[in-house]
């Protein structure tokens, strides 16, 4: 027999004589003896402690006794979303505008791979397994062999 196999053997035989043990000493131990040395931490009395007020306003807080201010920062765009849904129109009317508010805070970014793909052909390769029509394969490293 395996070494191996011997120890697991042993391992839970153990195991099962030790949870034996504890199971039978909390049924049928002695009562009231748990734990006779406990730290206890005197926290001193709740009327001890006060709250601090803390009120806010447009140009900052204010904690206590203590002012602080805040800087307030602008939104560049100048319709809300309130504003786009009164707007009369067709529903791919709406999706157009809201493309285009999107596009303009949108910063313009150049792609450094030498053979880049789509999100649509990164689809395909994935249900493919990774071939593709004039491509090179994809060789596809699933998350649990690294594990």
């Amino acid at each position: 027999m395996n070494s191996y196999f011997i120890f697991a053997i042993v391992l839970t035989v153990a195991y099962i004589i030790y949870y034996a043990v504890i199971i039978a000493h909390d049924l049928y131990g002695k009562k009231g003896t748990d734990k006779p040395n406990e730290e206890v931490f005197d926290l001193g009395a709740p009327e001890e402690e006060e709250s601090v007020a803390v009120t806010e306003s447009e140009t900052g807080f204010c904690i206590g006794s203590e002012n602080y201010e805040t800087e307030s920062t602008a939104t560049s765009s100048e319709t809300s979303p309130e504003d786009v849904k009164d707007k009369p129109g067709t529903a791919q009317e709406k999706l157009e505008r809201l493309k285009a508010e999107a596009e303009e805070q949108m910063e313009e970014t150049t792609p450094y791979l030498s053979d880049a793909r789509t999100s649509e052909e990164m689809y395909k390769a994935m249900i493919f397994k990774g071939r593709l029509d004039n491509r090179p394969e994809i060789k596809w490293n699933p998350i649990q062999d690294r594990l």
